[in-house]
């Protein structure tokens, strides 16, 4: 059942493809490719309600006998953990865990502009005002993500990175760039799963999925958008900074509670080079495993030019 949804990736740092592990695969194959599924997911699992009762359920004390089995079905990186298994007292505290930062080099390069976090990567060099393109097995449109008339107009014609985090991954989220944030925005919406789990429809994550928004000023790739989305069994996303205090590069921003989740940044037109094997990959429609504090992308005038539209 897990390899039907043909999750295959290539991981930048060994340069192997690999498969993605899929939790409950058996459900969620029933959830978006059975008609009595698909039925479940528009009246209950999209709702925010059932999202918040699943997180809560998991912040029980009594959820810790989920975590070793959890750990070793989706081989989760043990030798990162700050703390042992033992020590988490319930499925979320395990699930919103720290990790050992020394084991995440942010690339100090001002030129460089890297990941916000530990996630498969999609990068598009340009993205048009009104184009609607496929994203694996969602559709995204700048309008409509954005939700805001103005906002899409400043990033139409920019670049767009999506990183999306599957149940295993570390789901903090840090600044991409040294720089001044703003406030967070809510746009209002439901509650999809991420994973590209539908095979024969299309699951429109970008555009009715909760999420937050926060412009991001930052030192060297002009404003950028931070866009976190929020998908099925997201209980909450966490916001840990202080909007209108200067921030560091890689410095800590937010994390979501229990869920696979994705984040999106924005760049307006002309203040990014997207690394050259990200675009080429994406292409392909392959995603690529990228760890938090890697490049993503060089400020313009540097090499490694992407320069391709959809």
């Amino acid at each position: 059942m897990r390899d039907s949804f043909g999750l295959t990736y290539y991981d930048r740092a060994s340069g192997a493809l690999l498969t993605e592990p899929v939790y409950a695969d058996a459900f969620l194959w029933w959830s978006y490719n059975s008609q009595s599924g698909r039925l479940m997911t528009e009246l209950i699992f999209r709702q925010k309600l059932f999202s918040r009762l699943y997180g809560w359920f998991h912040k029980r004390r009594w959820s810790r006998r989920k975590i070793r089995p959890f750990a070793e079905r989706m081989r989760v990186s043990l030798d990162e953990l700050v703390r042992p298994l033992e020590a988490f007292t319930d499925f979320n505290d395990f699930f919103t865990r720290e990790i050992d930062l020394s084991k995440r080099s942010i690339n100090r390069d001002p030129r460089v502009c890297v990941a916000p976090t530990d996630g498969k990567i999609l990068a598009y060099p340009v993205v048009p005002l009104d184009m609607t393109f496929q994203v694996k097995r969602s559709a995204f449109n700048l309008r409509e993500f954005l939700q805001d008339e103005t906002l899409a107009r400043q990033y139409a014609n920019g670049s767009m990175v999506i990183s999306r985090l599957s149940l295993r991954d570390y789901h903090h989220i840090h600044f991409p760039d040294s720089g001044n944030p703003g406030r967070t925005l809510p746009i209002k919406g439901k509650y999809y799963a991420v994973g590209p789990y539908a095979l024969g429809s299309l699951i429109p994550i970008y555009t009715e999925n909760y999420r937050v928004l926060t412009l991001f000023h930052s030192d060297h790739f002009g404003q950028i958008a931070i866009v976190e989305v929020g998908a099925f069994t997201v209980g909450s996303i966490q916001q840990r900074y202080e909007p209108g205090k200067r921030v560091a590069k890689g410095a800590h921003k937010a994390f979501f509670e229990l869920g696979g989740s994705t984040v999106v940044l924005l760049f307006q037109p002309d203040r990014i080079r997207l690394d050259e094997d990200l675009c080429r990959r994406t292409k392909s429609g392959l995603e690529t495993f990228v760890k938090l504090g890697d490049s993503i992308g060089s400020a313009l005038g540097t090499d490694d030019s992407c320069e391709e539209t959809l």
